[in-house]
């Protein structure tokens, strides 16, 4: 396990607004709604073919966040970025543990 409290920051990318499905690395302006299970956002079509909309699926418990499908996955994903970072950019850093 990985103690991130002794991890430095060896690069930061700033991707923007720019917003890939974690399963299918679709494009977010290409589907509506979309979920969040741990740290991964799935776009809308993702959940229709694995059910994730589905009140009885089996691993609905998994499901952290169910998005608007009347928005696109794009949409939700950079409203939930600037809730929980406060910011709506994509900011991707390279961790080292190295000394």
């Amino acid at each position: 396990m990985f103690d991130f409290d002794k991890a430095k920051v060896s690069h930061t990318q700033n991707m923007g607004d720019l917003v890939i499905c974690d399963f299918c690395n679709s494009d977010g302006k290409e589907s509506t709604g979309g979920v969040i299970i741990g740290s991964s956002a799935v776009c809308g079509k993702c959940c229709e073919k694995n059910n994730y909309y589905d009140t009885e699926y089996e691993n609905a418990h998994e499901i952290d966040l169910v998005f608007s499908q009347d928005k696109t996955f794009q949409e939700n994903v950079l409203e939930y970025r600037k809730e929980h970072t406060g910011t709506s950019d994509g900011i991707i850093k390279i961790l080292t543990w190295d000394d």
